[in-house]
């Protein structure tokens, strides 16, 4: 009974030992028949581009496992190559070691012409040069969609210019011939709201960019700063111009919005400048004459017992579609010379030397490109001196004389702004020939003069009209004569448009050389700091004004005078012989000896411009300045 039990639990025992040993032989030959290898990858379709590439690119090599995700992988990396045309295939066959991966490729074209089309700002050889696609080669997508594209939209962009390539682009399969069309952004139409006094020619003739015209921002917003830059607008925002979508894609409107400010003056009172001094003073001007831009002005001033002085003048700026202007000034006025300023901490017995200027100026110019200006200028004018304080020796100064001259300029102007740069530069050259009588004789002379200024601040030129930034200003002045011509014809600096630390006119000459810096910085809305140094000189004048030592030939060894009782020499303090300046304080040189002034000043802002006050220091003392505008 017992050996029976035994047998039958043995033979249970072995039924499923052998089941177990059947599902564990299966299993391993599940998992095989699961993770078959790749035999071998065939690829079909491709002439150029190399077997090797492909196979680079798909990262698939035989006797790695097979599987669709890695298929479906290698597929996705072989159309993001660029070469081929989408739809690439991939078949599989069943072979003893594995499985055959056959990829099926369509390559695309070869390059063999690029046709740019639609560019008419932008040269094809320049936008060839930024393309990676060239002539001889497969086609590559990606290459021309993601960079070519991109890097011809880019340097549009960088130039100031909205334009766009097409999805027309693409290539001939049979010619072989790519074509890139270009849609550049046209201006359609350009507003101007606002204005009421002022017509719209006279806004719309500033600018540069017309309807029809590529759109380029850079020029738009250089146009609008040209239309502020004619004092007739007050500047509201930071953007002064909108732009919106055309009636048609590739076009857009342009508005330009504009608040008028009073442009006519009509003022009476007193006024103080550095050449008239204090003076009664009426004055009629309008800078927006019936809203066409011109300028006309009319003033009258009184200076105490010494007369007074009359001025009329007359500005066209646009004289024709050339933008040809025309100035014509007449006057009879009074001009004091060697003021000693606002605040002068010193002296001096110079100050009743005037002269009188009766005459007038006519002066036409023309644009020469963007940049580029000419000026031709005629003046004829004759000139009283008078000099009331008979203590001085200064008859070599006083004399009248008549002049006629002609001067020719050329102008190069790359500033942002003209009345407040942050960037760029202004060129003058000019030549002056002029034909003199005084003393009951006549001269010819001839007058070089150079002016050269630049423009720095951190970031560039200005981005926005109203923007405040720090900046640098210098500015290189020569000039030299030759000739014979009266006192008055000479060069002369010191003050407050040259030499500030410096009396007005306080060195003169036959030359002048003169360098200036300027650190402007924002303080306030409506005010900026200024940190200013001058540099120059003007030599060469007669030795009359030179002081010098002579010959010990007056008796006494004390004091020479003249036949008209004037001090001619005299003993310094070291007990030396030299001869008087025919102005006591003014000693001049005949060699270049600069002189080097330097100090503070303020602009404040107004509707008549910046209105500017600088404080001076020299080795003769300090002194105020007070003018209108920027001294340059």
């Amino acid at each position: 009974m017992s050996m029976m039990l035994f047998a039958t639990c043995g033979n249970i025992t072995y039924t499923r030992v052998a089941a177990l040993l059947a599902i564990v032989l299966l299993i391993p030959g599940v998992a095989i028949a699961q993770e078959r290898q790749i035999a071998e990858i065939k690829i079909v379709g491709n002439e150029r581009i190399l077997n090797e590439a492909i196979l680079a690119a798909v990262a698939l090599k035989p006797g790695m496992a097979f599987s669709e995700q890695a298929v479906q992988e290698a597929k996705q990396a072989i159309e993001s190559m660029g070469y081929f045309q989408p739809g690439v295939t991939v078949g599989t066959e069943s072979v003893e070691s594995g499985v055959r991966l056959v990829f099926n490729l369509a390559e695309n074209p070869v390059v063999k012409e690029v046709k740019i089309t639609g560019n008419t700002v932008v040269e094809t050889e320049k936008l060839l040069s930024l393309m990676r696609t060239s002539v001889g080669n497969v086609l590559n997508t990606n290459t021309l969609l993601q960079q070519d594209v991109r890097a011809i939209e880019n340097y549009y962009e960088d130039q100031g210019y909205a334009a766009y390539v097409t999805e027309e682009i693409g290539i001939d399969p049979e010619t072989g011939a790519l074509n890139i069309p270009i849609t550049e952004i046209r201006i359609e139409a350009m507003r101007i709201t606002g204005n009421k006094k002022t017509k719209d020619y006279v806004i719309l003739r500033e600018m540069q960019q017309k309807p029809g015209d590529v759109y380029n921002v850079k020029a738009l917003f250089n146009d609008v700063q040209r239309v502020y830059d004619l004092g007739m607008f007050e500047l509201e925002g930071a953007v002064p111009y909108k732009t919106e979508t055309g009636s048609d894609l590739g076009k857009v409107a342009i508005t330009i919005p504009v608040k008028e400010r009073k442009t006519g003056e009509v003022s009476v009172g007193f006024g103080y400048s550095s050449r008239q001094r204090l003076v009664g003073q009426a004055r009629l001007s309008e800078t927006n004459f019936r809203g066409r831009g011109q300028t006309v002005n009319l003033l009258w001033e009184q200076s105490g017992t010494r007369g007074s002085s009359y001025e009329a003048g007359f500005f066209e700026p646009w004289l024709d579609s050339k933008h040809t202007s025309l100035g014509v000034n007449l006057y009879n006025k009074l001009i004091f010379r060697f003021s000693s300023g606002v605040f002068g901490t010193s002296g001096s017995t110079v100050n009743d030397y005037d002269e009188r200027r009766k005459g007038g100026s006519t002066t036409i110019s023309r644009p020469f490109g963007r940049a580029n200006r000419g000026f031709l200028t005629l003046r004829s004018e004759s000139v009283t001196t008078n000099i009331e304080n008979a203590d001085l020796a200064l008859g070599i100064i006083s004399q009248d004389a008549t002049v006629t001259s002609g001067t020719t300029r050329f102008t190069n102007d790359t500033r942002d702004s003209q009345l407040d740069p942050f960037g760029g530069s202004y060129n003058s050259y000019a030549v002056e020939l002029g034909k003199a009588r005084f003393e009951g004789d006549s001269s010819t002379f001839s007058k070089y003069s150079l002016d050269f200024r630049r423009y720095f601040s951190k970031g560039g030129p200005r981005r926005e009209l109203n923007e405040k930034r720090q900046r640098l200003a210098v500015r290189l002045m020569g000039g030299s004569l030759s000739g014979t011509v009266p006192f008055f014809e000479q060069y002369f600096i010191g003050g407050a448009e040259t030499l500030r630390g410096f009396r007005e006119d306080r060195f003169w000459g036959r030359n002048l050389f003169l360098a200036s810096a300027e650190y402007r910085f924002p303080v306030a809305q409506s005010l900026t700091g200024v940190v200013f140094a001058d540099y120059g000189d003007a030599w060469g004048a007669p030795e009359q004004f030179q002081k010098k030592p002579v010959p010990d030939t007056n008796p006494d060894g004390t004091i020479m005078k003249d036949a008209g009782g004037n001090v001619i020499y005299k003993r310094d303090t070291l007990g030396n012989l030299i001869m008087t300046d025919l102005i006591d304080d003014f000693p001049q040189h005949t060699g270049f000896s600069p002189n080097l002034g330097y100090g503070i000043g303020i602009r404040v802002q107004t509707p008549l411009g910046p209105l500017r006050l600088d404080y001076g220091f020299s080795s003769e003392g300090s002194r105020a300045h007070f003018s209108i505008g920027h001294a340059f």
